[in-house]
């Protein structure tokens, strides 16, 4: 008489809790960590209200034909929730250094779960930051409807969820969280500095602008950009700030999360 071996049932419904759950404990993770959330939220508002306003007055607009600190803004913006997006998925190595990663990976919650959950995790922490940064535009004569503060957020998510994505499949090759560090670092520098957050890259080295076509940031800031700023500044001037307009920058960005978080999940299956 042979035993009847029970095995998980690996249905939608048990896929959907396995995601909420590693979700609910990077939340946790991001809410309990005050230190982290009160300076995920100081930082780019110090960048925007003093180095931005600094810059105003450097760049006037006797000189630009457009307000540099409404420019800055919209940079930061989209650079501080990339960083927070990216950051956040050292949870993994954290888990993996205590031997944490090996419980869950034991556990009935498939490895595709876990991966969203974590990369979903990220995003969502990296939105919060977001949707507190655009509190303040109005402070920057940016007044937002209702319509293009809800773009905005989509747009926030789908940088978020790209980055997190891409946070994943690095945190998945590294065991030490000295080196998830120093590989962040060497990674976020280039992500943020040609992207065109901080200055337009049309007006840099044909290189620049070059390498900027190449990186998935830029056109995220490039969809943050135009909702942001197109109530106030004609489409004529936003065009020569940007790389591309609104729809292809969408556009690129979902085709983009859709590859990266495909070869996120590959990547964190392979765990071992």
């Amino acid at each position: 008489m042979t035993k009847k071996i029970n095995l998980p049932n690996f249905n939608f419904k048990n896929i959907l809790i396995g995601i909420y759950i590693i979700w609910y404990r990077e939340i946790l993770i991001y809410v309990r960590n005050r230190e982290k959330f009160f300076t995920s939220i100081f930082l780019p508002l110090l960048l925007t209200l003093i180095f931005g306003t600094g810059l105003k007055n450097i760049f006037p607009m006797t000189n630009l034909p457009y307000d540099f600190s409404e420019f800055f803004f919209s940079g930061i913006l989209g650079a501080s929730i990339a960083t927070l997006a990216i950051t956040s998925t050292m949870s993994i190595v954290w888990d993996r250094e205590f031997g944490f990663l090996k419980e869950i990976l034991v556990s009935p919650i498939s490895r595709s779960s876990i991966a969203l959950g974590k990369i979903l995790g990220a995003t969502t922490t990296a939105l919060i930051e977001g949707l507190l940064l655009l509190l303040v535009a109005p402070s920057l004569n940016l007044h937002l409807s209702f319509i293009s503060y809800l773009m905005s957020a989509i747009i926030i998510f789908l940088i978020s969820f790209g980055m997190a994505s891409l946070g994943l499949i690095i945190a998945s090759n590294i065991k030490k969280t000295e080196s998830f560090n120093i590989i962040i670092q060497v990674l976020i520098a280039p992500l943020v500095f040609l992207s065109g957050a901080f200055f337009p890259v049309n007006n840099g080295p044909f290189w620049i602008l070059k390498l900027s076509h190449y990186n998935p940031l830029t056109y995220g800031i490039n969809a943050l950009r135009w909702m942001i700023l197109s109530q106030k500044i004609p489409t004529n001037i936003i065009s020569n700030f940007t790389t591309n307009n609104l729809y292809v920058s969408l556009l690129i960005c979902i085709v983009f999360d859709m590859i990266i978080s495909l070869i996120a999940i590959y990547r964190f299956k392979q765990i071992r």
